[in-house]
């Protein structure tokens, strides 16, 4: 299970140095499933879209949930269309489409259920399955969007119900950091962290993983690797990660790597 930022997405150049990442390691032989979020700064500039209409978008949540998710829609196609390019089957998949079942209130809704068959399907057909991120559709089939963040616990969501033992999240930094990298040049990265250490983290301002993604993982047991698309080492979340800063410039060995579904 990979799991692609929007900051990694920001350009049709940027998308294309992932997909190429995603190609070499399919090419490989890895039964791969993607998750993308928007494209860089899609979403503030699809709700600034909305604003503009000057409807009001407190009564009006649920159409302003279908803008949102607009923004995933066009990552998904794109890296689907992307892959097709290396040489990768792909196909994109929407929230109706896994399905990805959720409830709640729009813009904060909560997943409920991820159906495999169609995903398992696409791999079966040696297809890397490419699902957007952030979205879920209630019982009336309506749009719901997770709120900021979202796409990370699509992500774990998913891997969750296909039963992978691992979730790469793909970031513009490469790791967790014990502050912002980039805004604190004595800021040190962890090599390892447990899900509580993580939670904390989270929950204390970290935007690196959303608190909610780092809950779910916890739960169903699904370890998470940050990184970015270099290959210096990430941070590893697992339940029995100890609090360590990294000293390592070597890269996880291919067994822990492995996201077997």
């Amino acid at each position: 299970m990979l799991k692609f930022g929007g900051a990694l997405l920001g350009t049709p150049e940027l998308l294309l140095k992932a997909a190429s990442l995603i190609a070499s390691r399919a090419k490989a032989g890895e039964k791969i499933v993607v998750v993308v979020s928007a494209m860089g700064n899609d979403t503030d500039r699809l709700l600034q879209l909305a604003r503009e209409t000057k409807a009001d978008l407190g009564s009006a949540s649920v159409e302003l949930d279908v803008v949102l998710a607009a923004g995933e829609q066009i990552s998904a196609g794109l890296m689907a269309l992307a892959l097709q390019t290396f040489g990768v089957p792909a196909r994109s998949f929407l929230a109706h489409q896994v399905p990805i079942q959720c409830s709640g209130a729009a813009s904060d809704a909560s997943l409920c259920s991820v159906r495999t068959e169609n995903l398992r399907a696409s791999i079966e057909a040696d297809q890397v399955p490419v699902v957007a991120g952030f979205q879920g559709v209630d019982e009336q089939g309506r749009i719901l969007t997770l709120g900021r963040g979202g796409s990370d616990t699509t992500a774990v969501a998913v891997a969750a119900a296909l039963g992978a033992r691992l979730c790469e999240f793909f970031k513009d930094v490469d790791g967790v950091y014990s502050t912002d990298p980039q805004k604190n040049l004595s800021a040190q990265k962890f090599s390892q962290l447990n899900y509580q250490q993580m939670e904390l983290l989270a929950q204390s301002g970290a935007q690196v993983l959303h608190h909610k993604a780092v809950v779910l993982a916890r739960e169903h047991r699904v370890s998470l690797y940050v990184r970015s698309l270099s290959n210096a080492p990430g941070t590893l979340i697992s339940a029995r990660s100890s609090n360590s800063l990294s000293t390592s410039n070597s890269l996880p060995t291919p067994a822990f790597k492995e996201a077997i579904l």
